[in-house]
């Protein structure tokens, strides 16, 4: 008699699920339906949402991370929604570099992954599946739209271009979340303090900032041993584009920096160092020296990425007011830069087109690009989020303009490390015996003809 009331138990549970559906973001059903239980048997509907089997995620996350926290409420919220599908989800860390690569070659189940996507699809091209047909499934959450459209579109056509890059097939093979981009963040009290009613676009109004913020005894900019490149690399950036400054590192004959653009950037960085408008520190500074002076009050101005505010939160503290600005636009350019051209890109999540439970691995991909786990990635863990209509962290809200603005991507540094051995051992440190005064400018722009002659010319 038990083991016979056990089982009407059990067929009147099974019953209140409905049949596997083909659209997998239907939420299950709160109360019984009679026709859903007679539309299919029981050991076919394992769940209202139609998705079953097992989904391994390996996130790029260490779990003491708050982007883990996030991550692991998405992956409830999902297995709520979807009981029957067993999630096993790995935190690797940065450590998912060097990891990933070895274990999706040895067939291991790996069904989602974490990665910076350009080196995703330059390395791993042959394990990623291509996605254009699942974003077109609705999002969760971005009421009327599907998952292409609920994210930032600068965001989502970066990702596509990656795709030719890497000798693929041209489309989407990563989903970007965890996005960043690289500006100029500034102390908004020192800047009111200094009578600074706006952000600077042009070079003549940073020039401008630059000595209000003097005039009240701050180091108006300040960088590190990290980042030196993003300013050499800003300037030409915002005047001639990242693909002319590519061509600049690489030019054989050193013809290129005699260009008049050189000798102008040659004779600012002459003019901010002897203006004061440079840190005196900037010669020894050692990461992370510079981003702790401005997060100290110090120093006004720093150029780096959006993850600045929450590395330097602990020194900065929750009352300090942060802004940001893009790279002002440099006079007598070319055209090609300017505030339409940003260096900005996103970590990405990538399906293992070997992958047996895709339907299951996208369902679970939605709900970590949804809106809900979006804003607690802005809310938690100050990340930007991927999703459009969703409120920023208070310390990057107006970074969105600068995503925005936003045209064309330029890579890191706006392509002057592109130059390998001679980026890092000569562009970089002959730029900072100019910015330290060791060089004049017509001294600078001879150095780096000849050396870039000397280099190339084996």
């Amino acid at each position: 008699m038990l083991s016979f009331i056990l089982a009407l138990v059990l067929l009147a549970g099974c019953g209140n699920s409905a049949a596997p559906s083909a659209s997998p973001s239907a939420s299950p059903s709160a109360s019984p339906s009679a026709s859903a239980s007679e539309s299919a048997p029981a050991e076919e509907s394992p769940s209202a949402s139609g998705l079953e089997g097992k989904v391994v995620f390996w996130s790029m996350w260490s779990n003491t991370e708050p982007q883990a926290k996030v991550i692991e409420e998405a992956v409830a919220e999902f297995k709520a929604n979807n009981p029957a599908v067993e999630v096993e989800l790995k935190f690797n860390g940065r450590d998912i570099n060097k990891l990933i690569k070895p274990a999706l070659e040895s067939g291991q189940q790996i069904d989602i992954f974490e990665q910076d996507p350009g080196a995703a699809l330059a390395n791993l091209k042959d394990h990623v599946l291509k996605l254009d047909d699942l974003l077109q499934q609705p999002s969760v959450g971005s009421e009327g739209k599907s998952v292409k459209d609920s994210l930032i579109p600068s965001l989502i056509e970066w990702v596509k271009t990656l795709s030719t890059e890497a000798g693929l097939e041209e489309g989407y093979y990563a989903i970007p979340q965890q996005p960043y981009a690289v500006l100029f963040f500034y102390n908004k009290a020192l800047f009111e303090k200094a009578g600074i009613t706006a952000a600077p676009t042009s070079w003549e109004e940073f020039l401008a900032a630059c000595e209000a913020l003097k005039q009240i005894g701050v180091d108006p900019i300040t960088f590190d041993d990290a980042y030196r490149d993003l300013f050499i690399g800003g300037y030409f950036g915002s005047a001639m584009g990242s693909d002319w400054t590519d061509s600049l590192v690489k030019d054989k004959t050193g013809e290129m920096w005699k260009d008049q653009i050189v000798q102008q950037f040659a004779n600012d960085m002459q003019l901010l160092r002897e203006k004061g408008y440079l840190s005196k520190k900037i010669a020894g500074n050692k990461y992370p020296a510079g981003q702790q002076d401005l997060a100290l009050g110090k120093a006004g101005m720093y150029l780096n990425g959006t993850w600045l505010p929450n590395e330097v939160a602990a020194t900065a503290g929750p009352d300090f007011r942060w802004g940001s600005f893009q790279f002002p636009i440099v006079p007598n350019g070319n055209g090609q830069g300017g505030l339409e051209g940003l260096t900005f890109g996103a970590q990405g999540l990538l399906l293992n087109k070997n992958s047996k439970n895709v339907p299951a691995a996208f369902e679970l991909v939605k709900y970590l690009v949804g809106k809900k786990a979006q804003q607690a990635m802005s809310d938690q863990a100050l990340a930007i989020p991927a999703t459009l209509d969703t409120e920023w962290p208070a310390p990057l809200a107006e970074a969105a303009t600068a995503f925005g603005n936003a045209k064309v991507n330029m890579p890191w540094g706006n392509g002057i490390d592109n130059g390998g051995d001679f980026s890092t051992g000569t562009v970089i440190p002959v730029f900072m015996e100019l910015a330290t005064g060791k060089l004049s400018p017509d001294a600078y722009v001879d150095k780096m003809s000849a050396a870039a002659k000397k280099f190339y010319g084996g």
